[in-house]
Formats: structure tokens, C-alpha cells, sequence
């Protein structure tokens, strides 16, 4: 691990909501406490049972976090890229992470832990106040994630993840940041179900398929099929 001391990590951190009501010099001396950790592509952050002692802030790279059935079987539950944060439900529950978090390719992550976090809030409480507001954010990704896997059906799932990544980005031609094999995953199907989905969308002349690239042709029915 490294202290943190460039530009980029300080404006990464600066530009969450929950620390952006902090006055700069509690800023810096709280920035002054976070290392800066590396993992390479496929390295393990956490896995279930680790002590949840503290969450973390991507700098770049992408982060799967998942869980195996007893089958062993890979339910993606996020997706996590710069900008984005993760693992701050079981740190604030004071329980073991519950699922598993790996890095899909090189990624720099802001570690923040419970204690320098609590001291903290001890004088500034809207800082609580903005993590609620996050943590409210992420049970409501997971109630989607749920309602999907339970309501729709796999052309409508994937429908969803692709206006989910075009939003995110900004643009409607987007490149898968997984897999094939890890998207199916993520959306609760099989490969080939998810192979036939792409083909059903591209023949309805909604999105063109270019490999990891999918270029969204017509948002609008898009959403038609996303919302079932």
C-alpha cells in the first residue's frame, strides 16, 4: 500500500458526494490517513468472512463483485469502475464482507477505513448524513438487480445492463467492461441464452453488435423491452 499523494487520487476522493461537504482542512487530514492500494487483473480485494474494516474508492480499473452458488455457480452482483465505491454496507454493519471482490484488470483503489471514518463523523455528522444517502442508493441497486431476476426475462435483463452502461458513460455506442460469460452472470442466464438475446435485439434493430462494442440504435424501444 502507499500513502496518498497524487492529484488524481485527492480529486477522486474529493469528488464523492460524501466527502464533498467536508471543509478542506478536514478533507486533507482525513486524505492524509487513506492509502492507495494496486491490484492486478483477477487479484482478490475480499472474499466472504473477511473482517469488513473498511471500504474503497476506484481510481481506475474495474471491480467484480460476486457470489458463488453451493453449484458453484457465479452470480455477479456489480460491476464497480473509477468513481464508484464499494464495500460500505458490511463495513458500517460491522459484519464479514458476504460476497467476493476481485479485479477484472489493473485497478488502484482508495482504501478508507471504519476507524479514521468514525472519528470524523464524531464532528462533522453530515458526513453520516451523505453515506446514508449512498448506502440508500446501493439498496435500491440491489432491489432492481432483484426484481430482475425474479420479473424479466433475459432479453429484457440485458436490455436493462446495456441502457445502464450507456447512461453511465454517455454514450450509446459502449464496450462491454466483462465478458460474455461474466455479462450472462451478471443478468442470471447462461451463455447461449444470452448469445440468442443479443441476436433478438440486434434483429428487432435496436442495437448493432460489434464484438465488445454494442451501439444502441433505438433507446427508446430499447427501454420498451427493459421494462418488459
Amino acid at each position: 500500500m502507499k500513502r496518498i499523494s497524487s492529484k488524481g487520487s485527492l480529486d477522486a476522493l474529493r469528488a464523492l458526494p460524501l466527502f464533498s461537504a467536508l471543509p478542506e482542512e478536514e478533507f486533507a487530514d482525513l486524505v492524509s490517513r487513506c492509502v492507495r492500494q494496486r491490484h492486478a487483473g483477477g487479484e482478490e480485494i475480499f472474499a466472504p468472512g473477511d473482517e469488513a474494516d473498511r471500504f474503497f474508492v476506484i481510481l481506475s480499473g474495474t471491480v467484480k463483485v460476486f457470489q458463488l452458488s453451493a453449484k458453484g455457480d457465479e452470480q455477479i452482483l456489480h460491476l464497480y469502475g473509477a468513481g464508484q465505491t464499494f464495500g460500505e454496507a458490511a463495513m458500517w454493519s460491522q459484519v464479514p464482507y458476504p460476497a467476493y471482490a476481485i479485479a477484472l484488470d489493473e485497478t488502484w483503489l482508495l482504501v478508507v477505513s471504519r476507524a479514521e471514518l468514525q472519528s470524523f463523523i464524531e464532528h462533522r455528522p453530515e458526513l453520516a448524513m451523505a453515506m446514508l444517502a449512498g448506502l440508500s442508493t446501493k439498496l435500491r441497486e440491489f432491489n432492481r438487480l432483484i426484481e430482475q431476476l425474479a420479473l424479466k426475462e433475459v432479453p429484457g435483463r440485458l436490455a436493462q445492463v446495456l441502457l445502464d452502461m450507456a447512461e453511465e458513460s454517455g454514450q450509446e455506442t459502449i464496450r462491454l467492461r466483462q465478458t460474455k460469460r461474466e455479462l450472462a452472470a451478471q443478468i442470471g442466464t447462461v451463455s447461449e441464452t444470452l448469445s440468442r438475446a443479443f441476436k433478438k435485439l440486434a434483429q428487432q434493430g435496436l442495437i448493432n453488435v460489434d464484438g465488445s462494442r454494442i451501439t444502441i440504435l433505438d433507446p427508446d424501444g430499447l427501454e420498451d423491452v427493459a421494462q418488459g
